[in-house]
């Protein structure tokens, strides 16, 4: 019988800061306090590690069968932690009927750690096939990321926002034929009326609100989708930049581009999905049952039975002109607004604002004459070398997050004025406008 079979959705309550809480009883119902090795054999090398845990393969001594175990620290920068790990357990064990989320099996738990036993994805992260094959074909990125979105469908049908979407946090089936959703250490319960403010997130596939310090909301998960579809289908990230700063800016100011020579042969449907899914205003996005009835999603043609990476291939990075857009060398859009810092359940925020109107149109409409001349300024920043998404980054900028892509970006062709507030957490995070002359020289701490 399963150690989940007893819980009820009554049992799960959601505390005032997003987290979610199981009755003692039911918790004590779960943990089991027998050492783990007496029930599986323990790898000593971890496949997976992170500062406060590390995921190693398991047996079970006597059925055999493999799982992954995620073993967590119950004390971080010598605070308990405890009620953040029983949170992410309860998420699972909400999400335990999903065959988009991994599957929690049993858990374990000791005076200083906890051992979350999960389903073994043998496929591995979706991050390994990018750092092996660059990007994926355009019908594998539509069937990773309606998979994503299955998952994420039953998130937010129970008010769960995942808030850390990114390939490294998706795992694949042995034959590569199904993804699944990982890693709910920094999800958060959004109940109605319920204001959490946090900053958490991966520098790259955060949201615009969750840098501006605004509550939480179900639609920073929609961002991070549209930030994951531009990497499957370019090997970019679209708003990385050399520094954690112009990162920020980028994001901030929705510095949104598709340049061809990434994006030869992507669909204008693909295009437009990224476009509504990436808008400033999270009211403005799609939610996720929108973003599974997109006629790019719902277009079955070429979508494989697994998903399956593909390199550049030398021809589409040719330099011919046959089948270019009619929007010029450089699709712009989007709109701008928005200043981060945090990941994995620890948060070391800073508080940021911006207030801009910026990019070339707004979410895939532009004035052709204008868009003509900033295309070619656009492409001409892009000549400089580029680093795919999956690139590593020697100096992770977050204390406990791991690498994060990185891409060259240009400035702002306009600069417009910045609002700077570079304080960590404070309850007097509005601040008067600072105004800087040039968006490169704002300090986000």
């Amino acid at each position: 019988m399963s150690v989940l079979s007893g819980l009820s959705k009554a049992d799960f309550k959601t505390g005032s800061d997003g987290l979610l809480e199981l009755p003692e009883e039911k918790i004590r119902s779960i943990m089991r306090s027998e050492p783990i090795t007496d029930v599986y054999h323990v790898e000593q090398t971890p496949f997976a590690r992170g500062k406060f845990a590390s995921v190693r393969k398991i047996r079970h001594l006597v059925s055999g069968e493999e799982y992954a175990a995620k073993f967590i620290r119950k004390r971080r920068r010598a605070a308990d932690t405890t009620r953040e790990i029983q949170h992410e357990v309860a998420v699972l064990a909400l999400c335990h009927d999903c065959t988009r989320v991994v599957r929690l099996h049993e858990v374990y738990e000791t005076r200083s750690e906890v051992a979350i036993v999960l389903e073994l994805c043998a496929g591995g992260e979706l991050q390994r096939l990018l750092d092996d094959d660059e990007r994926l074909p355009e019908g594998a990125a539509r069937r990773a990321l309606r998979h994503v979105l299955e998952g994420l469908a039953h998130l937010h049908a129970r008010r769960v926002a995942h808030l850390d979407l990114k390939p490294q946090n998706l795992l694949l089936s042995a034959g590569g034929e199904e993804l699944l959703i990982c890693d709910f250490g920094i999800s958060r319960a959004i109940q109605p009326g319920a204001h959490v403010r946090e900053i958490l997130g991966t520098r790259d596939y955060v949201a615009p609100e969750i840098l501006s310090y605004e509550p939480l909301t179900l639609a920073a998960d929609i961002w991070s989708v549209g930030v994951l579809a531009y990497v499957l289908l370019s090997g970019y990230s679209p708003f990385a930049g050399d520094t954690k700063q112009e990162t920020y800016l980028n994001i901030a100011q929705c510095q949104l581009s598709f340049p061809r020579d990434i994006f030869r042969g992507v669909s204008q449907r693909a295009i437009q999905f990224i476009r509504d899914t990436l808008v400033v205003d999270p009211k403005g996005r799609l939610t996720v049952e929108e973003c599974l009835e997109h006629p790019w999603l719902k277009d079955e043609s070429d979508i494989p039975q697994a998903i399956v990476g593909l390199g550049f291939d030398a021809q589409d990075l040719a330099s011919d002109d046959e089948g270019d857009s009619d929007e010029g060398d450089c699709l712009n859009g989007v709109n701008g607004h928005n200043g981060i810092n945090g990941v994995n359940g620890v948060t070391n925020g800073v508080n940021g604002h911006k207030d801009v109107n910026g990019c070339n149109g707004t979410n895939g409409t532009h004035d052709d004459d204008k868009e003509s001349t900033e295309s070619r300024e656009e492409c001409s920043e892009r000549d400089k070398p580029l680093k795919h998404a999956h690139a590593r980054d020697l100096s992770p900028p977050f204390p406990d997050a791991p690498s994060t892509p990185k891409v060259s970006r240009k400035s702002a062709p306009a600069p417009p004025s910045v609002l700077a507030l570079c304080k960590k957490f404070q309850p007097d995070y509005e601040k008067p406008a600072v105004h800087s002359p040039r968006p490169d020289r704002a300090v986000l701490c």
